[in-house]
């Protein structure tokens, strides 16, 4: 008889272990369609339409900015320390030098930890709205371009959510008047909302969202050579099962061109830096070790009308600000970002 209700009992605990772990692996699923089909729906309403390219200055523009405040709330993002408003409100400027009302919509995830150092990721909103001139459709959607990003940013804060401590404190950050020339994002390093030396290093998502066939699970990052922050996070992406490469090209400048740029130069000029490619002179800059990730690798949609949802990569977009949240937070808690020399610029963090 005991050995009939050990066996019993060895069967009803094997049977309870074996629930549990069905359970966790339906609620790994049950987590991935919910964000797949979050991201579905986000992308669906930023790029519809309806949003008219979201032109910095415009209705739907602003619009978007209420959205994305709504978005916030729900991930459980807060606003930062001292700040009354998700919104960073300034002017922006278009080509003809007109005057915009813009705003950046800046969340605030604290690490549960002894740390007072900042960890900023984002991606900007707009986009170039709509050419009349042109035959057919005229609405520059901007899916890729970077409602994208602005999906990875939610995924990934809506990641780093379910984990009760963190390596730094996170900033999320949706950029306003990137594409009239990175607006948004030097308004903020200008007005800083936190001492920027406190910020440790970041990254922003500029299109992720449609990969190449053969490039699955492979994503790249800007100005590789010129910080610890690429190793560190390819180190640990590749336990979550992807690749992170160096940029695409380094002469197109990509480092430069991405939200990541005003933080990365606080002080550097334009002159400063065709002196350090073209004349070979290092140039001294002060800045925060920032990048760009994205997984564009030359396709005909950028800055087209055909940069719909449509081709959009939802479950390599969700994978991706997922990994990077699971990366994230696998950081130790000692981690440290450094600049690294280079052949082009001698860099200083800002005091």
């Amino acid at each position: 008889m005991k050995i009939t209700h050990l066996l019993a009992l060895a069967f009803t605990v094997s049977l309870a272990s074996h629930t549990l772990a069905a359970q966790d692996n339906d609620n790994a699923n049950d987590h991935a369609k919910d964000n797949n089909e979050l991201a579905d729906q986000w992308m669906n309403y930023l790029a519809s339409d309806e949003r008219q390219g979201r032109l910095t200055g415009s209705t739907e523009n602003t619009e978007v900015q209420s959205w994305l405040i709504e978005r916030f709330k729900e991930i459980g993002l807060q606003k930062i320390p001292e700040q009354d408003s998700y919104l960073q409100k300034f002017t922006a400027h278009n080509r003809d030098g007109e005057p915009l009302q813009a705003a950046n919509v800046i969340g605030y995830i604290p690490c549960n930890c002894k740390s007072d150092r900042y960890f900023i990721v984002g991606a900007h909103y707009d986009h170039v709205g709509v050419n009349p001139k042109l035959e057919g459709d005229q609405i520059f959607n901007g899916a890729d371009d970077d409602a994208s990003g602005v999906v990875a940013s939610l995924i990934f804060a809506k990641t780093l959510k379910q984990y009760k401590q963190l390596p730094f404190n996170v900033i999320i950050a949706a950029w306003d008047a990137e594409e009239m020339g990175l607006q948004g994002s030097k308004y903020f390093a200008q007005n800083p909302w936190l001492p920027l030396n406190k910020i440790e290093s970041g990254f922003m998502f500029e299109l992720v969202g449609v990969p190449l066939k053969d490039k699955l699970n492979s994503a790249w990052m800007t100005g590789e050579k010129y910080s610890t922050l690429y190793p560190t996070l390819k180190a640990e992406l590749e336990k979550q099962g992807w690749q992170l490469d160096p940029v695409l090209d380094p002469r197109m400048g990509l480092f430069f061109r991405s939200d990541n740029a005003p933080f990365a130069m606080l002080d550097a000029s334009n002159e400063d830096i065709k002196k350090a490619f073209q004349n070979k002179e290092k140039a001294k800059v002060t800045g925060i070790p920032m990048h760009a990730i994205s997984v564009w690798r030359g396709q005909p949609h950028y800055h087209q009308p055909n940069d719909d949802a449509s081709i959009i990569h939802i479950p390599n977009l969700v994978s991706l600000a997922e990994s990077l949240g699971k990366a994230f937070h696998e950081l130790p808690s000692n981690t440290q970002i450094e600049w690294l020399e280079n052949e082009q610029f001698q860099f200083s963090r800002p005091n």
